[in-house]
């Protein structure tokens, strides 16, 4: 996977979890406005525009959102006492 693909996964899942106090939909629309920010950005000429950047940047704040509300809980209630 390319490097660019990455960061921006990475900065989707970053948005998400640091607003994710304020709401999942808060958080939902964060992530989506800096996605298509972004490449509105690079489409006026200070990078290349790529619909895939956008997409790959809320993938990872949705990727992020569905780890700390489901699954980060649910291997958490799987715990034996040793661990409580």
């Amino acid at each position: 996977m390319q490097l660019d693909k990455i960061t921006h996964i990475l900065a989707g899942a970053a948005i998400a979890a640091a607003l994710l106090p304020l709401g999942v939909i808060p958080a939902l629309l964060a992530v989506l406005v800096a996605a298509v920010g972004k490449e509105l950005w690079d489409a006026q000429g200070h990078g290349t525009p790529d619909l895939i950047d956008a997409l790959v940047t809320v993938a990872g704040g949705v990727a992020m959102l569905g780890w700390l509300l489901y699954a980060a809980p649910f291997f958490a209630s799987l715990q034996t006492g040793v661990f409580r």
